[in-house]
């Protein structure tokens, strides 16, 4: 049934009714209440998989290897270190040392998070557990393509421990998700396209309300002349062509050194003409996503350009394709996101034009730097403008490193998930100032009235601030303080 506007607002309102005892509790409390989750998600592990083979119609073994173990391992990690990244931490500062502060992290309280179809288990599982975790209630909508998925998410997660109302489901269309941006939640988590990422900007601006993004990229891989090509092209074999190319990390372009592009080519495309279609590669979600295959192949054929593949197959298969030749980097394939299978190739003749080429995208998601000088890869790769970027492997940080942080910078978007960023997106920060000592001490050297003595007492200070941690960086303080406290005996505060 179709979520409107005043359902929105329902499913708005029962998450705050909700999030007051969820977020009323500690964070070991919410972490004990949820501690039973990776070994829920273990116990429906075949289930889980299942669904999303069958709703999405990825292979299995990809259902299991990106979606349900890396949600294992995040659940473990958020779990493992929430009370340290979101507990208190106390802060002291020299230039106020009769107080003491806390640094605190406090939920937002209901968060909305719009999920895409291409990872239905692991993106929601990614918006949504840190979220709880950090004391927020949850509505999540995910695409109508993969309902299915959701529901087992939403179920799995509830039954580990989590009380009534404090996590929902929403399914429908795009007008479902902007129906929950406009009953005006406490902030957007959304994963999609570039477009409708501005839309829910636009939307979230209105209150305002802060807003995740993360909106895909055309990610590139970066072959030096000392990489290993039969290594190498494995591996864009399968980063191009996983899922079907339809994720937000897939490697849609690779630039190659010029001594190295002829024979990384040609051996390439005997890779991918060998891609067991049936077992490995996922089919395109729908006609939408097959139109854009096709759109972008055509126009390359069109310009002139190698295509190596790109027949249909079977229902919605594509044969995986391969596009390069003079002008390729002008190209649609080039420049805008397929989300398919189809990779374009382009030659370099140095590292700074490697660069050059691809830092000229608004994009910037992830990348990878294949070189046997790990040295010489892990410099070039700290130049690409990239949310992550892997050295001699594709997409790690998604799948296998919990740890790290996701996202990416321009149109990829902004916020991250995974990580201990996670949680700390998940929360704001308050800050409590305290006094150190009596509930009462003495007035404020600066407050009214002023005097030269505070002018004496302020200059003596910035001298202190601003030395090295010496002996005259203390004895600047001690002059200040002295200042301070002849000003206080002279001329008694209001």
């Amino acid at each position: 049934m179709p979520v409107g506007g005043m359902e929105a607002a329902a499913f708005v309102d029962r998450a705050r009714v909700a999030q007051v005892g969820w977020g009323a509790r500690t964070v070991e409390e919410r972490v004990l209440a949820l501690a039973g989750l990776p070994d829920r998600l273990c116990e429906q592990l075949d289930r889980i998989v299942r669904v999303i083979a069958e709703e999405n119609g990825k292979p299995a073994a990809e259902a299991l290897a990106h979606e349900v173990v890396p949600a294992i391992a995040l659940a473990r990690h958020h779990l493992d270190c929430a009370a340290t990244v979101l507990g208190p931490s106390r802060i002291s500062s020299a230039t106020a040392p009769y107080r003491r502060g806390m640094r605190t992290h406090r939920p937002y309280g209901v968060v909305v998070a719009i999920a895409p179809w291409n990872l239905p288990f692991l993106i929601p599982f990614s918006q949504v557990l840190p979220a709880l975790i950090a004391g927020n209630a949850v509505v999540l909508k995910p695409s109508e393509l993969t309902p299915g998925v959701a529901e087992v998410l939403v179920e799995v997660i509830t039954a580990a421990g989590l009380p009534e109302g404090v996590l929902q489901l929403a399914v429908g269309d795009g007008a479902v998700g902007a129906a929950l941006v406009e009953a005006g939640p406490d902030k957007v988590l959304f994963t999609g396209s570039v477009a409708t990422g501005r839309k829910v900007m636009a939307a979230a601006a209105r209150f305002p309300i802060p807003v995740g993004l993360e909106l895909g990229g055309v990610d590139v891989a970066v072959v030096l002349e000392d990489a290993d090509l039969e290594y190498v092209t494995s591996a864009v074999a399968w980063g191009a062509n996983f899922n079907g190319g339809q994720a937000c990390c897939s490697i849609e372009r690779v630039l190659v050194h010029e001594s190295l592009r002829a024979a990384f080519l040609v051996r390439l495309r005997d890779k991918v003409r060998r891609i067991d279609i049936e077992r490995d590669l996922a089919p395109a979600i729908d006609e939408r996503q097959q139109q854009v295959w096709r759109r972008h192949l055509d126009a390359a054929r069109d310009a002139g350009l190698v295509v190596s593949g790109g027949e249909p197959v079977r229902g919605r298969h594509l044969m995986p394709a391969v596009v390069s030749g003079d002008g390729v980097t002008a190209s649609e394939v080039w420049r805008e996101e397929t989300f398919g299978p189809v990779v374009a190739v382009a030659g370099f003749a140095s590292d700074d034009e490697a660069v050059a080429l691809h830092n000229a995208t608004d994009y910037g998601l992830t990348a990878s730097v294949f070189s046997a000088d790990v040295t010489r890869a892990r410099a070039l790769a700290g130049r690409l403008r990239a949310g992550s970027v892997s050295v001699n492997d594709v997409a790690a940080t998604m799948y296998s490193t919990p740890e790290l942080p996701w996202g990416g910078v321009g149109r990829s978007g902004f916020g991250r998930s995974h990580g201990v960023d996670a949680l700390l997106d998940a929360s704001w920060v308050q800050v409590l100032d305290l006094p150190r000592g009596p509930a009462f001490g003495p007035k404020r050297p600066w407050w009214f009235p002023y005097d030269t003595g505070l002018e004496d007492a302020m200059r003596a200070l910035a001298t202190s601030l601003a030395a090295p941690h010496t002996t005259a960086k203390l004895r600047g303080y001690g002059q200040a303080g002295r200042s301070l406290l002849g000003m206080l005996s002279r001329r008694p505060k209001l």
